[in-house]
């Protein structure tokens, strides 16, 4: 693979960096060209988890802008938000790319079957091999976590408060200890 379009980074409902962080990391190890699809606010963070570029959603045509990054069509799609953005990149995907996704799209699939591109829908249970590959990366320190607030347990309720603002730029913990 040479090139992947991964969007998680601010997208309408899904506002922290979780699994997509986690793959701009792993696809910049790779070597494969990662192209982050998100907020302008996001930008700086996903280059900095190894995304060698950067879309706004918002503001860009993601189709086109992706295949200006990545010097020509994507390879694959990682869909992590659903709703239109598949369907916004597709026009990127090379013929016999790979779409996958974690949440439901807005997508015509006579397009896919057109040009003969493969659609995973993805749900991963916890088989405690991964979990425990994942907690290896972790401890490696190969792969970090992208952290917003750190907060003492009693904390709890302005934790939530500032998940419903949608101001967390990571992940919250509560800290159990403090």
């Amino acid at each position: 693979m040479r090139a992947v379009l991964v969007s998680e980074f601010g997208g309408p409902d899904q506002l922290q960096l979780g699994q997509g962080s986690f793959l701009l990391q792993q696809a910049a190890a790779a070597g494969v060209v990662a192209i982050g699809v998100g907020r302008q606010a996001m930008h700086a963070q996903m280059r900095a988890l190894g995304a060698a570029g950067c879309i706004d959603y918002t503001r860009d045509d993601v189709a086109a802008r992706a295949q200006v990054l990545a010097g020509g069509p994507v390879d694959a799609i990682a869909d992590l938000v659903g709703g239109t953005l598949a369907a916004a990149a597709l026009p990127a995907l090379r013929p016999g790319g790979q779409i996958a996704a974690i949440a439901t799209p807005e997508l015509d699939l006579d397009p896919l079957l057109d040009a003969n591109i493969t659609f995973h829908g993805v749900l991963i249970g916890d088989d405690g091999d991964r979990t425990r590959a994942l907690a290896a990366l972790l401890d490696r320190q190969a792969l970090r976590p992208v952290v917003s607030h750190v907060l003492p347990l009693a904390a709890a309720a302005e934790a939530h408060r500032i998940l419903e603002r949608r101001h967390a730029s990571g992940k919250i913990i509560l800290d159990v200890t403090r």
